[in-house]
């Protein structure tokens, strides 16, 4: 009797901070799949407290991790390289660059990761979105708001969850914006700021997938608070959207032309977007699924989570 070769292990190394509470869905996904996860965190491996974690990483050094990436899949085969939230995109298409694994372009997930870039990147591809300037804390503030336009929304360039983001309709409004957010980016050890007009108008969110540089729109969710500032917390999330079809074909059409003007051509997109008369303008555009508990919402018939 001849035995036959059992087949080659599917699997795929998932990157995520330790303290990331979407890991386990993937895990749990992949399981149910047949897939093994190997899970690499941004942590030393002696403060490592997951068991289970076979790839200890340092995501601020991502040359040397990528080659430990590297050196593991030479013994251990993969199909992909995952990353579950922002912090691991880069490194995510770093590694699969050397490994030759579909994934976006080290430059796209770059851009995708800062907002300053984002914008320019929009502006050239005229992809609708705000006037912008780029600042540094080092530029005087009260002669940044003599200059801006009002209202105005100020910004860090790479932090998410709007965290930082604040509205100012005067120039006395954006000196107190402008002394929150340096003490914010004072602790990032970040130096750069967007300035950009405030685009009114009902905020949505488009969840994605692209494949081979097309758009696939998973879910469209609407944004029914009014989110006009001066902060812009997460907020309540609807689906599916209430808005006619000719607005939703804008709004993909418009999330596809920002990914396509990044250079976003493989894997998961969240978009946001504000539609107003003028149509729907891209507010931003990462690299990676939803977070939040939205993902949960999101099965498809499969009694799996978006993960």
């Amino acid at each position: 009797m001849t035995d036959h070769p059992s087949p080659p292990t599917r699997r795929v190394i998932l990157l995520a901070s330790a303290s990331s509470y979407r890991a386990e869905s993937f895990v749990e996904a992949a399981s149910r799949l047949g897939i093994e996860v190997v899970k690499g965190y941004d942590m030393p491996a002696p403060l490592v407290k997951d068991a289970t974690c076979r790839l200890p990483l340092d995501y601020q050094d991502l040359d040397k991790s990528a080659q430990a990436i590297a050196a593991f899949a030479a013994e251990n085969p993969v199909q992909a390289v995952l990353s579950a939230d922002d912090s691991a995109t880069v490194l995510a298409a770093q590694a699969s660059a050397a490994l030759g694994l579909r994934h976006n372009s080290v430059e796209a997930a770059e851009a995708a990761r800062d907002k300053g870039r984002m914008r320019q990147l929009f502006a050239a591809a005229g992809v609708p979105s705000p006037r912008f300037r780029l600042y540094s804390l080092r530029d005087d503030a009260e002669e940044i708001a003599d200059e801006i336009n009002y209202p105005c929304v100020i910004k860090p360039t790479a932090l998410s969850g709007s965290r930082g983001v604040i509205r100012a309709d005067s120039p006395l409004e954006f000196i107190a914006a402008h002394h929150r957010l340096k003490s914010i980016l004072n602790l990032e050890r970040s130096e750069e700021f967007l300035v950009e007009d405030f685009i009114p108008g009902f905020e949505v969110a488009l969840e994605g997938m692209m494949d081979n540089g097309a758009l696939k729109v998973l879910a469209l969710f609407d944004k029914p608070d009014p989110l006009d500032g001066p902060y812009f917390e997460e907020t309540i999330y609807v689906m599916p959207s209430r808005l006619p079809e000719a607005a939703r074909r804008a709004i993909a059409d418009c999330a596809s032309r920002a990914a396509a003007s990044l250079g976003l051509s493989e894997g998961p997109v969240h978009a946001e977007l504000r539609l107003n008369d003028q149509g729907p303008w891209m507010v931003e555009i990462a690299g990676r699924s939803i977070g939040g508990l939205c993902s949960q919402t999101l099965r498809f018939g499969t009694s799996m989570s978006l993960e």
